[in-house]
């Protein structure tokens, strides 16, 4: 047997000590594409709008302004500048996570994840991903949606609103399926059935996601319809769709961001202690349309570029390559939805914040969203 060549040993050792030393972790710091530190350069000399900022971002925003932090009072100012600063925006998750503790004890503990990991991101200084909490969110949202199929009676009846979302989001997705009888003619009587979908979950922006086993139909004009076959039902899309549905659940339970019309999260029915998912009314709206745009676009440029990020890690040769193609699209689409969840959050609270008020000087002080335009504080009855 030949002995290896000493260098080439070496050279060996020195990566498996490398391989074994690697951390999971992703640095998120130097990604501009995120928008979350242009929000606080922008607010940065300015106190008054910095506190009204970071109040907003620590509260749903349907929430009655009496609940919120008077920015007037005699409380230590908010600063972007200190721990409470930074994790302003997790804050929103503790009510959701409570709510399902007391609900179901067996699986509060287990969304838990979802705050540490968003806390890891929303520190300017040392935004990061950790894979391996990740990986954690995946199985959670797994188990999750285990749930719905063993206790979806029961779950359509639940106190808490994130188990109802999700169950409206993972019907939404799977097309609302229903069967209808078909009559032959008429004074004939039925013969046959008809299955009717929808157009599948629509998230808060109004973009549409549909389970690639269904064939749908979509309506173009009231006389015409398009009709759409079905697809090859692959597990990568299926496990990233799942995860995706799974998390814009949970993050509209907690920001509720208010939501275009069409949206699923607008047929999810309230119970009696709490008001219906706030949509976005154009007649009174809480930020200029232009902002509502440029929000929507900044959020859909953080997913792009957080999923690229973790989709380069977690492929290939990598050292966190995970050699699994259905593993590697989960990741990356938990990653990407949780930053674009995020700058929703965070983007919606800056254009409240800042309208009506001087374009704040920045290489972009003609963008659309801080044009004076008076604006109403979102409410619901």
């Amino acid at each position: 047997m030949k002995r290896l060549p000493h260098s080439l040993f070496a050279l060996l050792v020195i990566l498996l000590v490398q391989a074994g030393c690697s951390s999971s972790v992703l640095q998120l710091r130097d990604q501009l594409d995120l928008h979350r530190g242009e929000f606080r350069q922008k607010l940065a000399d300015k106190k008054e709008l910095t506190t009204k900022f970071l109040v907003c971002t620590g509260q749903a925003h349907d929430e009655p302004l009496s609940e919120r932090r008077d920015a007037d009072s005699s409380l230590e100012p908010l600063s972007l500048q200190t721990q409470e600063g930074h994790t302003m925006s997790v804050r929103p998750l503790a009510a959701v996570i409570d709510t399902i503790r007391r609900r179901h004890p067996d699986k509060g503990a287990s969304l838990s994840i979802l705050a540490d990991v968003l806390g890891d991101m929303t520190n300017d200084a040392t935004a990061r991903i950790d894979l391996d909490k990740l990986t954690h969110v995946i199985e959670t949202a797994g188990q999750w949606h285990a749930h719905l199929g063993l206790d979806e009676d029961q779950l359509e009846q639940d106190s808490s609103r994130f188990a109802r979302m999700l169950l409206m989001y993972n019907k939404a997705y799977f097309g609302d399926l229903s069967f209808m009888a078909r009559p032959v003619s008429a004074g004939a009587g039925f013969r046959g059935v008809v299955k009717v979908t929808s157009k599948g979950f629509v998230d808060r922006s109004g973009n549409a996601f549909l389970f690639p086993g269904i064939s749908a139909e979509i309506e173009v004009s009231p006389a015409n319809s398009v009709g759409i076959s079905v697809t090859t039902v692959d597990s990568q899309r299926v496990s990233a769709d799942l995860t995706r549905i799974f998390l814009e659940a949970f993050f509209d339970a907690s920001f509720r961001v208010p939501a275009v019309h069409g949206a699923t999260a607008l047929r999810v029915g309230p119970n009696s202690q709490e008001s219906p998912y706030p949509e976005f009314d154009a007649n009174h709206p809480p930020i200029p349309l232009e902002a509502l745009a440029r929000v929507t676009r900044d959020a859909l440029r953080a997913e792009a570029a957080v999923t690229s990020l973790v989709g380069k890690a977690v492929r290939g040769g990598s050292v966190f390559g995970t050699q699994n193609e259905t593993l590697a699209a989960t990741l990356e689409t938990a990653a990407g939805v949780m930053a674009k969840k995020l700058v929703e959050h965070e983007g919606f609270c800056y254009s409240q914040v800042t309208a009506g008020q001087p374009a704040i000087a920045t290489n972009d002080q003609n963008e659309p969203g801080h044009a004076p335009v008076p604006t109403e504080s979102v409410t619901t009855p």
